[in-house]
């Protein structure tokens, strides 16, 4: 018997290299080799040489990329519209080439945009005419400081219809800064029952669909929550292996750090029975000893909750709140048209909410005494990215009358859209309900004296976003 013949009978017996690819590269920046660059195939690990040499051992029935976890003060080309730190395990040359675009371990923003989701030209339209320009315009506000810009897209980038997936990389080519993908429901083949084929289109387009970059001080770590069964079918958890695969990343995080996981479902939303995602649990677990940002999207709605003393979830709403019904300007809760911003620096990590076509200052409405359903005695404001670091409180006729009380409500500005329309005939009937907001309402009563109701809002940061009504 030929040696080739013993060594084939004894990979039989015993699984071994069948499938098993050793991939050797570099990675580069200025023809320079880069040192302490962790690589990936999405299950083992490896880190680049003093020379920015790797070697990795991956299996290719389990694996469909080699790809890095881009290092802070770094960026691979985005000139695509998102960035390439990846490459196919089938690919000929494993090298990767990246570029200097901020200080290591300085300050940068970042936004966190939910659902982009668009289903139709009309939709696009508003995409490109209302979301993006505001996105392009405010990160030119930041980057004109010298602050890097990046932006993360928490699924439901496209609608189902994953052949504008080209037309969507061209618009956010225009953006002028890199763009992470994360992969949500509706970027899912629905014609496939497998989850694997289903994802195949966008990881042609976007690569691998859990990953890790870095930016400033600050981790992140990207996550597939969606097990996709077909035909808009699927079950929202954190998969075991990447749950090992995250507990492995860990090994190169120093403790303590500030570690932002990004996915489609959110690990917890306030509203349902079951509140908390299949897996979210032991991924906090894992992540115990830092600092964590869980960024979340595919609700629509918008909260900052705290779920552990070192785990805080941002669910942002849709960007787009629900511009499937025609010219809506809110989401399901209220939440207006916008996305979440962080501005991350060696010294702290702050937040703020940025609504379209809004000065940065614009954090809550007043609704005038009379105006609010069911609170027609009351003085109401809305105020959409709240958390219990908040504080809201009032002034009558200059005196300090304490602070306001909550109440939970759905939001008349999305109701009036969704009666408006449903009397003028032109509402599609889904995806239209409210949803009650348990955080976002406050009211006062004032008295039959009153002549000016001063509200002052101010954030967890100190910020006071201050509104003087007059009553009479």
């Amino acid at each position: 018997m030929s040696k080739r013949l013993l060594l084939l009978g004894f990979c039989l017996v015993t699984g071994i290299g069948l499938h098993s690819k050793t991939i050797s590269g570099k990675v580069l920046c200025n023809k320079q080799g880069l040192n302490g660059v962790v690589v990936t195939d999405g299950v083992n690990f490896t880190k680049t040489d003093n020379l920015g040499e790797y070697v990795l051992e991956t299996d290719t029935t389990l694996s469909d990329f080699v790809y890095i976890v881009t290092p802070s003060g770094y960026v691979a080309s985005y000139s695509t519209g998102t960035p390439c730190f990846y490459k196919s395990v089938s690919a000929r040359n494993h090298d990767f080439e990246l570029f200097e675009y901020s200080v290591p371990q300085g300050s940068y923003t970042m936004f966190a945009v939910g659902d982009t989701q668009p289903g139709n030209d009309t939709a696009y339209e508003r995409l490109e005419n209302e979301g993006l320009p505001d996105l392009k315009n405010y990160g030119k506000e930041y980057m004109e400081k010298n602050i890097p810009v990046a932006a993360i897209l928490l699924g439901d980038m496209v609608w189902d219809n994953q052949e504008t997936y080209g037309r969507f990389k061209n618009d956010l080519k225009t953006l002028g800064f890199p763009v992470y993908p994360v992969i949500g429901n509706h970027d899912h083949e629905e014609y496939f029952s497998d989850n694997k084929k289903s994802e195949l289109v966008y990881k042609e387009f976007f690569g691998p669909n859990y990953y890790a970059f870095n930016i400033g001080r600050d981790y992140y770590i990207v996550v597939d929550n969606i097990d996709y069964h077909g035909n808009r079918r699927y079950t929202e958890r954190i998969t075991k292996d990447q749950l090992d695969w995250v507990r492995k990343y860990t090994e190169y995080i120093p403790k303590g750090s500030q570690v932002f996981v990004a996915m489609h479902a959110p690990a917890y939303i306030y509203y349902l029975p079951e509140r908390i995602l299949e897996g979210a649990d032991e991924l906090m677990d894992i992540l115990k000893d830092y600092q964590v940002s869980i960024l979340s999207g595919h609700t629509h709605i918008h909260s900052n909750l705290k779920l552990r003393p070192n785990v805080r979830e941002h669910m942002v709403a849709s960007i787009g709140g629900a511009w499937w019904l025609g010219n809506c300007k809110y989401a399901y809760d209220g939440t207006p048209m916008g996305y979440q911003v962080f501005e991350s620096t060696p010294l702290s990590l702050q937040w703020h909410y940025k609504t379209l076509d809004m000065p940065r200052d614009y954090q809550f409405k007043v609704y005038p005494i009379g105006t609010f359903p069911g609170h027609v005695d009351e003085l109401c404001v809305k105020i959409w990215n709240w958390d219990e670091g908040w504080t809201v409180e009032w002034k009558e006729n200059g005196k300090y009358k304490g602070k306001m009380k909550s109440f939970s409500s759905v939001d008349p500005d999305y109701v009036e859209y969704l009666n408006r329309n449903r009397a003028n005939g032109i509402l599609k009937s889904k995806g239209t309900i409210p949803q009650a907001n348990d955080y976002c309402f406050y009211s006062v009563t004032p008295s039959k004296d009153a002549i000016s109701i001063e509200i002052i809002v101010t954030d967890r940061f100190g910020n006071k976003y201050v509104k003087t009504e007059q009553v009479k």
